[in-house]
């Protein structure tokens, strides 16, 4: 490619995101972009952070899609195209809705772009663009429509380190990873479907490479940062080359409660504290073993056959809580067998176990097993006037706004905010973290649990603005 070219890259949200002016994270997959082909000028606009603008020279854009923003995206893509730009579109909602988002883009990435984005703009610069760019696991059916598609998966050895440079500000947390895909597959869930059932790791050494460009707090992306028993050798070496380095490197991430109930993944949590760890949020999804059954998270819990699900999710959290690390619960509440009973169980074991709560009300996700099955018994409804397109048989909309509500006034109060942030101080004393370490991380619980509030309250407020319209 001997053509410079001037690229736009948008991570597209809207105005009334909860995370606007609030998400601490930097969005790395903008930056990976720029790494696999550095031959370009790349300009960022992170709409989470900055006003967009129309009028800034380019010869293509691309705009990452989360759920959220999929009406922005396109309004934004309709916009460049009718000024005679070429539009490129990719993110996870994209590849959950590649069809409908040809109708607004020139061609569509669907799944991992590192591979895809050299031959994207290749085929650009011959004037020759294909509809489809496709690194998925799933069968992709083009239906006519030209294509280009890796056959499998890539390897994640050998990827160029991230362009974060490029951002004209300064995040609270860098992102990194060390895995891709998920064997677990809840049905509400589209990471194996974007990633792959099967774990793929990226050499240890390059991962702690970036980790070492830090220089404050980063946030590592893997679908669990315990790892499955699969991976569990994999991350006690990572974990241990990490606790090894000359700085102390604050991390944070998401996980599973499985890993506590098994010898070698209790190793793991050690290990991962003493690299840093001090922030997890937990998908817990729900304390009924019947929904937990059907959505197939159950595995995720470590849960055996003859156990108390409450029971064992307590002592799982206890053993979790023990080393020291914050944590959250995220609770998918929505399914048929939930009433609004369910709604005030959970928050009490949400205050019981001192956890941050966080509820989402259940959404089938184009491409998930949830969304295929509930197309195909005639369930989903139009969530431009409910507030998911799963409606309850039991519950209206305003009994859930009501109960979500009662769960962010409650949860994130400031009694409740200063009672969980004595009990992680006493657990980082028991734990004989220094002196300065406790202060540290017992000011960001506090900032964390305020700053989480914020969004609760803020998605709550989203939600019931739209079914106001």
């Amino acid at each position: 490619m001997d053509r410079k070219l001037n690229i736009k890259l948008i991570l597209s949200a809207g105005e009334d995101d909860p995370l606007r002016l609030r998400d601490p994270f930097m969005p790395v997959s903008l930056a990976i972009l720029a790494s696999v082909a550095p031959e370009h000028n790349y300009h960022f606009v992170d709409m989470l952070w900055e006003d967009h603008e129309f009028d800034s020279p380019a010869d293509l854009v691309g705009i990452s899609v989360r759920n959220s923003a999929e009406k922005t995206a396109f309004n934004l893509a309709d916009e460049y195209r009718k000024r005679g730009l070429i539009v490129i579109m990719g993110g996870p909602q994209v590849s959950s809705n590649p069809f409908e988002s040809l109708k607004h883009a020139n061609a569509v990435a669907i799944g991992e772009g590192e591979k895809l984005w050299p031959v994207i703009l290749e085929d650009f610069l011959k004037n020759d663009l294909r509809d489809f760019y496709v690194c998925s696991p799933e069968k992709f059916e083009a239906n006519g429509y030209r294509i280009f598609r890796l056959e499998s998966l890539p390897d994640l050895s050998g990827l160029p380190v991230a362009k974060r440079e490029l951002y004209r500000r300064k995040y609270t947390f860098d992102m990194v990873f060390a895995s891709r895909g998920c064997p677990i597959n809840c049905d509400f869930c589209s990471v194996s479907g974007l990633f792959g059932k099967t774990y793929r790791l990226r050499p240890e050494e390059e991962v702690i490479d970036e980790i070492k460009s830090f220089s404050g707090y980063y946030y590592l992306i893997d679908d669990t940062v315990f790892g499955r028993p699969s991976t569990y050798n994999y991350y006690l070496s990572l974990y241990n080359k990490i606790s090894k380095l000359n700085k102390v490197r604050y991390w944070v991430g998401q996980a599973n409660l499985d890993a506590a109930s098994d010898e070698r993944g209790q190793q793991v949590i050690g290990k991962a504290v003493k690299a840093g760890l001090i922030y997890l949020a937990m998908g817990m999804e729900s304390l009924n073993r019947e929904v937990l059954k059907k959505s197939g998270s159950i595995s995720k819990m470590g849960i055996k056959k003859d156990e108390d699900v409450i029971e064992k999710m307590k002592a799982n959290i206890r053993f979790i809580q023990n080393q020291g690390i914050l944590i959250s619960g995220w609770f998918a509440i929505g399914y048929e067998d939930d009433n609004p009973e369910t709604f005030k169980r959970t928050y009490e074991f949400c205050r019981e176990m001192k956890i941050m709560p966080v509820f989402t009300p259940v959404k089938a996700f184009k491409g998930t097993d949830l969304y295929n099955r509930l197309y195909s018994e005639g369930r989903l409804s139009n969530d431009g006037i409910n507030i998911t397109n799963v409606p309850h048989p039991q519950m209206t909309n305003e009994q859930i706004l009501h109960a979500l509500e009662m769960v962010a006034k409650k949860g994130y109060g400031l009694k409740e905010i200063i009672r969980r942030t004595a009990f992680y101080c006493g657990k980082l004393i028991r734990c004989r973290n220094k002196p300065q370490d406790v202060i540290h991380k017992t000011i960001f619980a506090l900032m964390t649990q305020i700053r989480m509030g914020q969004i609760v309250r803020g998605e709550n407020n989203r939600m019931r603005n739209k079914i106001r319209v």
